[in-house]
């Protein structure tokens, strides 16, 4: 059986790469005052912030039907018997639930859809990973049996600039948002089993993410199983810097990689955030 591994672009992956390891990308939708885009074809992630920055009221929205019905008789056209598509965690959007049903009723047991339960490069190991098994010959329930074990297993931090774009999500209240701002607190979040909790507030970005770092040392990852990703968004230099320099200092053994946030993150989290996490390494 020909198993082709397919995600939407909560992954982050350039498509030019994409194309080039042979892993289709369903790109998902960004509506900026009400003018529809599509991550990776017709919006960027420079055109976002400048969009962000300059006040633009920004939403994100699920493919059409006819954008899924698209993209999936593509593949199926390509010869392949079955596909494993993965999508943003389906407690961050109603994707798992929309992809489920149309392809059940579409496609019948020809398509398997995976609730990767996390984004951005994260997403995307776990997406290389089945791509990987697939290549190998596995089966689609050894396939899904491999990724149950990996799934939700990250451990992730972000760090947004301000709480402006948070509460223009409806994450928090303009209330909050206010007080949160002209105080200067900063909003800890985590990603925990695919949903985003608020950890608290900081004043100090760099204590905290030096805190942060050291909690994940306590925690005794394995460097051979493990990597850290250090997901950006128009983040100041310096501060990327420091994060480096710290993961260094405290975390020596583990392989890093900086890599963009995705888009559909960045319309609710804003310019100016990071996010560190430990995940498991794709091989």
């Amino acid at each position: 059986m020909k198993i082709l591994i397919t995600s939407d672009s909560t992954c982050a992956l350039d498509r030019k790469e994409a194309e080039k390891i042979g892993l289709p990308i369903l790109p998902l939708n960004v509506i900026c005052d009400g003018v529809e885009y599509h991550d990776g074809i017709d919006i960027f992630p420079d055109r976002l912030n400048e969009l962000m920055r300059g006040g633009a009221i920004i939403k994100t929205s699920t493919p059409t039907p006819y954008e899924i019905e698209t993209f999936f008789n593509e593949q199926f056209a390509k010869g392949v018997d079955h596909i494993i598509h993965f999508t943003i965690s389906s407690k961050l959007s109603s994707m798992f639930e929309l992809f489920t049903h149309f392809c059940q009723e579409q496609y019948g047991d020809k398509v398997t859809i995976i609730d990767s339960r996390t984004v951005c490069s994260y997403m995307l190991n776990h997406v290389l990973a089945a791509k990987r098994l697939a290549e190998q010959g596995k089966s689609v329930e050894e396939i899904k049996s491999a990724l149950e074990k990996r799934i939700a297993s990250e451990d992730i931090f972000f760090l947004p600039e301000s709480l402006t774009y948070l509460k223009n999500g409806g994450r928090i209240s303009p209330a909050v948002a206010l007080i949160g701002n002209l105080i200067g607190m900063k909003p800890v979040l985590a990603l925990h089993d695919g949903a985003i909790e608020k950890k608290g507030t900081t004043r100090n970005v760099k204590k905290e993410i030096e805190a942060q770092l050291k909690s994940f040392a306590m925690k005794e990852y394995d460097p051979e199983q493990w990597e850290i990703h250090i997901v950006v968004f128009d983040t100041d230099p310096k501060l990327v810097d420091y994060t480096k320099h710290k993961i260094e200092e405290i975390l020596p053994a583990f392989h890093v990689q900086c890599t963009p946030l995705s888009i559909n993150v960045c319309a609710h989290t804003g310019p100016g955030t990071i996010g560190v996490g430990i995940v498991l390494k794709s091989e």
